[in-house]
C-alpha cells in the first residue's frame, strides 16, 4: 500500500471499545500500528477497556508501557459499550476520529478508503462502513435486517449498514451530537446514526471487508440476549426520534 499523500501531520485517534478480548487484542492493535506506520500518519490508539474479566486490562496496560502511541482508558467497572465509546472520543485530542470494534472483524486495510474521503468530513459528512459480506450468524443477520427497516422508517435514511462499527468523523461534529447518544445503551451505532440525521449530518458509505473474529467469541450480543436488546434499542430510538 502506498502512502496516501503528503499531509501526514494531521492527527487521528483510533478509538477501540474493548471487553474480554484477551485472545485477540494484541493482534488487533498490532494491525493498526502497522497500518498507521505504513501511512505515515500521526496517531493515537485509545483503548477504552470496559472492566474485562479475562486479563484484557492487564494486557493493555503492558502494551501502553511499551508504546506511547497506545493510550490506556481502562476502568475498574463495566460501563457498557456506549460509555466506552464516548469516553474514548472525549479524551481524544485529534481532529479526526475513527471508531471501530476491537474484535478484528473490520479490516484495518480498508481505512485507506476512509482517509481518502476525509475532505467530506469538512462538508458535514460522517464516513461509515458497509459490511456487504457480513460474517455473522444467520439469526443476528435476520434481526439486523429487520431492525434496519425499522430504523429507515424512523429516520428516513437509506444507509445499507447503519449499525456498522467502522465510523470516521471530526471530533467537533461528534461534540454536536453527544447529548443525544444516551438513548441506545447497547445498540450504540443505531442511535449514533439517528442522532447524526437529526442534526442534519450526511453519510458517505464505503464497502468494507468483514472478517470472521480473529479469536474468541462475541462479547456484545449473545444469541439469547438479542431479542431483549432489540426491544430496548427500538424504544430508545423512538425516544431519540421524538425527543421523549
Amino acid at each position: 500500500m502506498k502512502e496516501m499523500d503528503n499531509q501526514n501531520n494531521q492527527t487521528i485517534s483510533i478509538c477501540l471499545p474493548i471487553y474480554n478480548e484477551a485472545e485477540s487484542i494484541v493482534m488487533v492493535i498490532q494491525e493498526w500500528l502497522d497500518l498507521m506506520k505504513e501511512l505515515s500518519l500521526d496517531f493515537k490508539i485509545i483503548c477504552s477497556e470496559d472492566g474485562s474479566t479475562d486479563g484484557t486490562k492487564e494486557i493493555i496496560k503492558e502494551l501502553c508501557k511499551k508504546n506511547s502511541k497506545i493510550i490506556d482508558n481502562t476502568t475498574n467497572e463495566k460501563r457498557g459499550y456506549t460509555k466506552a465509546v464516548i469516553s474514548g472520543v472525549r479524551i481524544a485530542k485529534s481532529e479526526y476520529i475513527l471508531c471501530i470494534d476491537s474484535d478484528g472483524q473490520c479490516d484495518p486495510k480498508d481505512f485507506k478508503y476512509f482517509w481518502e474521503n476525509r475532505k467530506k468530513l469538512e462538508q458535514n459528512y460522517f464516513v461509515i462502513g458497509n459490511r456487504f459480506n457480513r460474517k455473522d450468524g444467520i439469526f443476528r443477520l435476520i434481526i439486523s435486517k429487520t431492525f434496519k427497516v425499522f430504523h429507515k422508517i424512523l429516520f428516513y435514511n437509506s444507509l445499507s449498514d447503519p449499525s456498522c462499527p467502522y465510523v470516521f468523523f471530526q471530533k467537533k461534529n461528534f461534540n454536536l451530537i453527544e447529548n443525544k447518544l444516551h438513548y441506545t445503551q447497547e445498540g450504540f451505532w443505531w442511535g449514533f446514526v439517528g442522532a447524526c440525521i437529526l442534526n442534519n449530518f450526511k453519510f458517505h458509505e464505503i464497502k468494507i471487508n468483514h472478517r470472521k473474529r480473529l479469536k474468541g467469541n462475541t462479547n456484545v450480543y449473545k444469541l439469547h440476549k438479542i431479542p431483549l436488546i432489540a426491544l430496548k434499542n427500538a424504544l430508545g430510538l423512538i425516544k431519540l426520534r421524538f425527543n421523549l
